[in-house]
């Protein structure tokens, strides 16, 4: 494990896990109200051992799947990068040196700062108040997610009964 990645693990994870968010790698996703909010670290492809960089991405996306289910980023329908809620509303990257554990401590305090300052209250919004792209939840999709958690449901009993007894007859 990357200095990177256990400094992710101790400052960053326990925070976003007392605001009811589960984590996948470097991913959170929190189900809220009909939606499914996502948190991402995504490193840069351009990192070297003197200057790495990461952001932030969020996304939001009516709460359609099974339960269990984990969301990427990608996959929302609404999606956006911190830099965009902050101030200067552009891209933003925190940098770090990858072997200086103080300065990834500080790019990582610095993220979670604005993840309490700029995405919680983003996504503290109301589902309908999203990006024009973020769909309300109609009655139809509404259907449709009674009928994935049907789905969930029914699989979840086959999985307990699995593997089948044969029956003892003929």
């Amino acid at each position: 494990m990357s200095a990177f990645e256990r400094v992710i693990g101790e400052e960053l994870a326990p925070y976003l896990r007392t605001v009811g968010f589960l984590r996948h790698d470097q991913t959170w996703n929190r189900r809220m109200e009909g939606v499914v909010q996502v948190i991402s670290v995504q490193r840069s492809m351009n990192n070297t051992e003197l200057d790495s960089r990461f952001t932030i991405n969020i996304g939001v996306t009516p709460d359609t799947r099974p339960t269990r289910t984990r969301l990427a980023e990608h996959e929302c329908r609404a999606r956006l990068r911190i830099g965009f809620l902050r101030a200067e509303r552009q891209d933003h990257w925190y940098r770090y040196r990858p072997k200086d554990t103080a300065s990834i401590r500080r790019a990582v305090a610095e993220a979670r700062a604005d993840i309490e300052a700029y995405v919680l209250p983003y996504l503290s919004q109301e589902p309908g108040d999203f990006s024009p792209l973020l769909l309300q939840a109609t009655s139809a999709m509404q259907t449709h997610v009674r009928a994935w958690k049907s789905f969930d449901s029914l699989w979840q009993r086959i999985v307990r009964l699995w593997p089948f007894k044969p029956t003892s007859g003929r």
